[in-house]
């Protein structure tokens, strides 16, 4: 019997994966997002992230490395199985922190994680923070993706908030 908690989380995890791959052209070219192999894919980074990842935020996740670190264990796991679907063989570092950062997010917000180090980085988030010339969706490189959190940590640091609290206070769907 489905309980009404794992429905909700269900749902957030589709939310969440829908809105990690919907811009970032992460299939190779031809392959419909509803093909069993697709959906076999999802489900089994959906559920790496549940017993692998998400175990390790139920305590403040103080070093920022550990979740990069993360975030490079989600990537390589994805690469591993998605050979098959991905385009260019590759899971990009831009829509792994988005699934991942999402995740956390809705879990923070539910209570049942601690608060996060990051938050879901996309062109909202990027555009209030005041950063142009990088699409989230490519981002490859953890490089990339540092810049990005940097230049979100320093106006967050000036409203006084962590960056979750910031983004959480300034992410506003259309």
């Amino acid at each position: 019997m489905v309980t009404k908690a794992s429905f909700l989380t269900g749902e957030l995890e589709i939310l969440s994966w829908n809105a990690s791959v919907q811009r970032a052209t992460v299939y190779k070219q031809g392959i419909k997002p509803h093909r069993a192999d697709v959906t076999a894919f999802r489900r089994a980074i959906l559920a790496f992230i549940t017993t692998e990842l998400l175990p390790l935020y139920s305590d403040k996740v103080t070093k920022e490395a550990l979740h990069y670190e993360n975030i490079e264990k989600l990537i390589a796991h994805a690469n591993h199985i998605g050979r098959g679907v991905l385009r260019g063989n590759r899971y990009k570092y831009g829509v792994a922190q988005k699934l991942l950062n999402l995740i956390l997010k809705y879990q923070w917000c539910r209570g049942l994680v601690s608060q996060p180090p990051h938050c879901p980085v996309d062109r909202i988030i990027m555009h209030k923070a005041g950063i142009r010339g990088i699409n989230w969706t490519q981002i490859t490189q953890r490089s990339e993706y540092v810049k990005v959190i940097e230049a979100i940590k320093e106006v967050a640091v000036k409203d006084g908030v962590s960056i979750a609290q910031w983004e959480l206070r300034n992410y506003n769907r259309r």
